[in-house]
């Protein structure tokens, strides 16, 4: 173990207090890990400066509409990533790694011209994806280990400050992006992207300086009944590791489709510019809430049931955004920006469940590979094989959502040795939190 690693293992989770409460330490770490997720959560934010790059750096329209996909590939890589360096390295320092690699791509996008639009893909997809990743799943781990009996409601305020993270700078961004403005009507994003870098680089490091990592034979953790911890190559041989990764691949297949239309299509359904805007920012709210409230929920009555609800909602909600218009795509886009949100945090705290705490960081980001190849694959069928079609694209997500179901009962199976589904499963959830 490393000198940084060491350090943090000293710090007591409840300052000798012999309570199960994470104490005023786990406090401050958590509302690090907090700021930094809101800090490096801009990701999502890409359909906001979508159309206004495309007309101050003359990227093109094919381009753009894979920066998204880009983004996110990026950062589940950063993800793989930041597992391994926080259990080498612990999670200050991967969290300020992190930071500083998402600050200096975001930043160094103001050098981008219009002679050569693609190199965006560089500073802004891959090296603010990477660091984004890097500081992610850092957080997602510390936050676990603080709240060692909670891992559903832990992973679900981890991710869903990151989801957050869109309530906050859609609002900011849009502004931003007014005051750099010319008469024109063209976007200075050089002033943009560095005012914006500067911003997240003290803002992020200032939640870094407050991450602390509990000692493992801390009073709340020693009272949480432990999982067996896999070491990486007994994981691959699971069935389990696998139907977590399909799971991830399939449940995210409706929201990486729709994620790059959700202001275009909103104004094709008969929304204003301001309302689309808005439309957006409120999926950010449903996302957020999906990500605490159904992990939360996880812990009560199980994940796998808890996925079998998030998919089914992602099936309804995918077919109703085939016709609906007005406020009511409004609501269908929150309701899926919702289902989606929750396997976020639950896949996390499924994770710990299956594979134990001691190598989860660096498992859960190669399962978080699966997030990025959803997005990269379901983009590409969308925009290569169904041309573009949104009907047809949404009935593929709708389709997709059904697997995950079949999935959970597979991981029910391995448990109990027969195949059941698990909406009808007569026996205990397994994967309950501990």
């Amino acid at each position: 173990m490393t000198k940084t690693a060491r350090k943090e293992n000293m710090i007591e989770l409840n300052a000798g207090s012999g309570k199960t409460g994470i104490g005023a330490a786990g406090c401050r770490s958590v509302t690090g890990c907090l700021l930094v997720q809101i800090c490096v959560g801009i990701i999502y934010l890409w359909s906001v400066l979508k159309s206004s790059v495309i007309a101050s750096l003359s990227m093109s329209s094919a381009t753009a509409g894979m920066m998204a996909s880009y983004m996110l590939m990026a950062f589940v890589t950063g993800a793989l990533i930041g597992g391994i360096l926080t259990d080498r390295k612990g999670h200050r320092f991967t969290c300020m790694l992190g930071v500083a690699v998402f600050a200096a791509g975001i930043a160094s996008s103001a050098l981008v011209t219009a002679a050569d639009p693609g190199l965006l893909v560089v500073t802004y997809a891959v090296l603010g994806g990477v660091g984004s990743g890097i500081a992610y799943s850092s957080c997602i781990n510390c936050i676990q280990k603080w709240m060692p009996g909670r891992k559903g409601l832990a992973s679900g305020l981890a991710i869903g400050a990151f989801g957050f993270s869109t309530v906050i700078f859609v609002p900011v961004m849009r502004l931003v992006m007014r005051v750099f403005t010319n008469a024109d009507g063209i976007v200075d994003f050089a002033g943009v992207f560095g005012l914006l870098g500067a911003a997240f680089f003290v803002l992020g490091m200032a939640g870094c300086m407050m991450i602390r990592r509990p000692a493992e034979t801390a009073p709340a953790a020693a009272a949480v009944k432990k999982s067996e911890d896999y070491t990486f190559a007994k994981v691959i041989r699971s069935s389990k590791f696998w139907c977590i990764f399909f799971i991830v691949f399939f449940i995210n297949g409706a929201w990486n489709i729709v994620t790059p239309m959700i202001y275009d299509l909103g104004l094709g359904r008969g929304l204003t510019p301001e309302t689309a805007a808005l439309a957006l920012s409120l999926t950010g709210i449903a996302n957020t809430a999906g990500r605490i409230l159904m992990a939360t929920l996880s812990d009560r009555i199980g994940r796998t049931k808890t996925i079998t609800i998030l998919s089914l909602m992602t099936v309804a909600a995918s077919l109703l955004l085939i016709r609906v218009t007005g406020v009511g795509y409004i609501a269908v886009i929150c309701a899926l920006a919702f289902a989606y949100g929750g396997p976020s945090s639950i896949n996390a705290a499924f994770t710990t469940d299956c594979f134990g705490t001691k190598h989860c960081a660096a498992i859960y980001g190669v399962i978080m590979l699966a997030l990025g190849a959803s997005s990269l694959f379901f983009n590409m069928l969308v925009s290569t094989v169904l041309g573009g079609s949104v009907t047809i694209s949404l009935s593929v997500g709708a389709a997709s959502a059904l697997i995950p179901i079949v999935l959970s009962g597979v991981m029910l199976k391995d448990h109990t040795g027969y195949f059941t589904l698990p909406f009808l499963a007569p026996q205990p959830d397994r994967y309950k939190a501990a």
